[in-house]
C-alpha cells in the first residue's frame, strides 16, 4: 500500500554552491534521497504545498523541481494522484549527471582563473621587458664614441696610455689609435702617444669631457699648482 512521507522526514536543502537555481538544488536533493533509499520506489512524496513549506520556497519552485525529475523518469507527477517515486536507478543517474556537470563547470572555472592569472603574468612580463628596454637604451645612450686629435702641445705626447692613466682618471676606454693612416685597435697600456694621434674613445658624456680636458692640457695634472 502506498504511503506518504511525513514532512519531518525531509530536511530543508541548502543552496548548492555551484551557481544552480533553487529548484535545481531541490531536484538534486530529492534525487539523492531517492538514490540513497531514503525515499523508496513506489511511494508518494508530499504534496507540492507541503514540499514548498519544507523547503521554504514557493509552489512554483517545487513544480519546476518536480518537472526536472519527471522528465528524467525519477518521479511521475499525475494530476489527482500526487507525485510517485518511479526509479532509484534513474535518480542515481541524475545525481551522477549533475555531479559530472559540476566537475566540468569547476574545471572551466579553474581554467578561466588560470587564464586570468596567465594574462596578469603576461602583463607583468611585458612591463618588465619595457622597463628593461628603457634602462638598456638609457645605459647605451649615455656611452658614445668620439675621436680626439692629440695636439702637439699636449702634455700626454711621448707618454704611454698607462702613464697618463687615461681610463682610471677619466673613465673612458681607448678602443683605437689612428696614426699616419694606420689603425691600432685595443692599444696596449705601454703604447706611447704621438702628436697628431687620433684617439677613438668610448664613454659617458662626463667621462669624454674629462678626457678632452686631460689631453688638451699642456701641463701634467700632477705638475699643476
Amino acid at each position: 500500500m502506498d504511503t506518504r512521507h511525513d514532512a519531518g522526514e525531509l530536511k530543508c536543502v541548502k543552496r548548492e554552491q555551484t551557481g544552480m537555481a533553487r529548484y535545481e538544488a531541490i531536484a538534486l536533493d530529492l534525487a539523492r534521497r531517492i538514490a540513497n533509499c531514503e525515499l523508496a520506489e513506489g511511494t508518494r512524496l508530499l504534496g507540492r504545498s507541503s514540499l514548498a513549506g519544507t523547503y521554504q520556497v514557493s509552489p512554483e519552485t517545487i513544480r519546476r523541481a518536480v518537472a526536472i525529475l519527471h522528465e528524467r523518469g525519477v518521479v511521475a507527477a499525475v494530476a489527482g494522484s500526487g507525485i510517485r517515486i518511479l526509479s532509484q536507478v534513474a535518480a542515481q543517474e541524475y545525481v551522477d549527471a549533475v555531479g559530472s556537470q559540476w566537475r566540468v563547470e569547476q574545471e572551466i572555472r579553474e581554467l578561466r582563473q588560470l587564464l586570468r592569472e596567465r594574462k596578469r603574468l603576461d602583463e607583468q612580463i611585458e612591463n618588465a621587458l619595457d622597463q628593461l628596454l628603457k634602462h638598456t637604451a638609457g645605459a647605451m645612450g649615455t656611452r658614445h664614441v668620439e675621436e680626439l686629435v692629440l695636439g702637439e702641445n699636449s702634455w700626454a705626447v711621448g707618454r704611454s696610455l698607462g702613464e697618463i692613466r687615461l681610463r682610471t682618471s677619466t673613465g673612458v676606454t681607448a678602443v683605437a689609435i689612428i696614426r699616419n693612416g694606420e689603425e691600432y685597435f685595443s692599444p696596449p697600456a705601454d703604447m706611447r702617444l704621438e702628436a697628431g694621434d687620433v684617439l677613438t674613445i668610448v664613454g659617458s658624456d662626463a667621462a669624454r669631457a674629462r678626457c678632452r680636458e686631460l689631453l688638451s692640457a699642456t701641463v701634467a695634472p700632477d705638475a699643476e699648482t
